[in-house]
């Protein structure tokens, strides 16, 4: 009564620490099950009765850890010292062989069936969490909205529009129309009309058309009217976000040209890698001064997309734009579609390794018993023959023994005072009704000094 209560405390104990301690419940669970088996080395009422209660917690133990390694190494514990135990004090082989099976079964199994549990739950919890962001997106984006159109205006058509209002305003002062004065009036007309084309950009942007064409870097170089040296290596499409990035980069450099160092000399570039270069010479006139507002209006434009920015005087006294642009923009937060892709397919993985953790064991089980028995049989087979042909007072290494003992030290046999023991299979066939039958040679200073048949078919 005292070793069931024992077994009990223990095992409530476990039941009690494995939401906070697995892996201690775990190995408590484990060890109070191999002395339970290994003491009588059969599976009695206590043996079976535990064994749910086992596999129980097993299954809860890989449920609650967060790290699986702890109760891993628990498993691998119990079953290591299971098995030298049952080698060395307790019946050998046999016992190891039914100390691996049960383990896996009881513990191996059902703590992979936790471990899916878990990782089940916590892909469902993502999802959960992440619903949860975009709902905060959706109450966020008409704040950020706002802010981006603000943006977007000022780079587009703040520097185009200030441009057309001095030209105007240079027309107005002169008394007289003289062909200047009309080439003037002329370039306002075009930076008006090129201010509108850009607030059309504005517009296509905000709806997010990504596949709707955008201009060329040839055609933005056009546009600006000036006398741009350009090398464009790039030969493949390029993503339309990026495509506009590039617009954008190359028309706020030209304007920035155009209104802080006119009649310098402008070169652009565009390498295959979309690496982006706009550089200007000295200014031959009076430099007009700027907010810089739309320079960090483009750092932050490009890294948003996930680029880099740099803007800065050359050495030459002109100036250099570069910019650095993916092929893909990053996205800002992961399309719903693509986590429920990755969940899925967590969900996938985490069920076909629970799937082949049991089929490993269930047909390590199924094919190593019955194989290990056939083994065990056959290769420790004293025939009849044999048997009867040892004689009394024979020396051991005269005798025709088989190569290995069927077992060292069956349970409830015993052996003649002072002397040592050999036991080995009455016959090959292990699945039969006599299959518990053992020959019985005792030797003692290496000669044979008792022989015995030795009937066990009860076990």
């Amino acid at each position: 009564m005292w070793e069931v209560l024992l077994y009990l405390l223990l095992f409530v104990l476990a039941f009690v620490l494995v939401r906070t301690r697995p892996a201690v419940a775990l190995g408590t669970a484990l060890g109070a099950w191999l002395v339970c088996y290994l003491i009588s080395v059969e599976f009695d009422v206590r043996v079976v009765a535990l064994a749910p209660a086992l596999a129980l917690l097993s299954f809860l133990a890989g449920r609650h850890a967060a790290d699986p390694r702890p109760t891993a190494i628990a498993l691998t514990v119990a079953e290591v010292a299971g098995v030298v135990v049952a080698l060395t004090e307790r019946g050998g082989s046999d016992t190891a062989l039914a100390v691996t099976s049960g383990v896996g079964v009881l513990g191996v199994v059902p703590w992979a069936f936790g471990r899916f549990r878990r990782r089940f739950a916590e892909l469902r919890e993502v999802g959960w969490e992440h619903a949860a962001l975009l709902e905060r997106d959706v109450d966020n984006a008409r704040n950020s909205e706002r802010a981006r159109l603000a943006g977007e205006m000022h780079d587009l058509v703040g520097h185009e529009l200030a441009r057309a209002a001095l030209l105007v305003g240079a027309l107005e002062l002169e008394p007289t129309l003289t062909a200047p004065q009309r080439e003037a009036a002329r370039t306002a007309r075009a930076s008006v009309t090129a201010a509108a084309e850009r607030l059309a950009d504005v517009m296509q942007v905000l709806r997010a058309d990504e596949d709707e064409p955008v201009a060329t870097i040839e055609e933005v170089v056009a546009r600006s009217g000036l006398d741009v040296e350009l090398t464009n290596n790039r030969r493949t499409a390029i993503d339309g976000i990026i495509a506009r990035t590039v617009h954008r980069v190359v028309a706020e450099a030209l304007t920035n040209v155009i209104k802080h160092a006119p009649g310098a000399e402008v070169a652009v570039t565009l390498t295959a890698n979309l690496e982006l270069r706009i550089t200007n010479g000295p200014a031959p006139k009076t430099q007009a001064v700027g907010s810089g507002k739309g320079l960090v209006g483009l750092a932050e434009r490009v890294a948003l997309v996930g680029g880099w920015f740099e803007a800065a005087p050359s050495d030459d006294g002109g100036f250099e734009v570069r910019a650095k642009l993916p092929e893909r923009p990053r996205a800002r937060t992961t399309p719903t579609h693509v986590r429920r892709e990755r969940t899925e397919e967590e969900i996938r993985k985490s069920a076909r390794r629970t799937v082949l953790i049991t089929s490993v064991v269930c047909a390590g089980i199924a094919i190593g018993v019955p194989g290990y028995m056939v083994f065990d049989a056959v290769t420790s087979v004293l025939t009849p023959h044999q048997f009867e042909r040892a004689e009394l007072g024979q020396r051991e290494d005269d005798l025709d023994l088989p190569l290995r003992t069927r077992v060292d030290n069956p349970l409830g046999v015993t052996a003649p005072p002072g002397t040592e023991c050999r036991y080995y299979s009455t016959h090959p066939n292990p699945f039969d009704g006599d299959r518990h039958d053992l020959h019985q040679l005792c030797f003692r200073d290496d000669r044979l000094v008792s022989k015995q048949w030795l009937a066990r078919r009860t076990g």
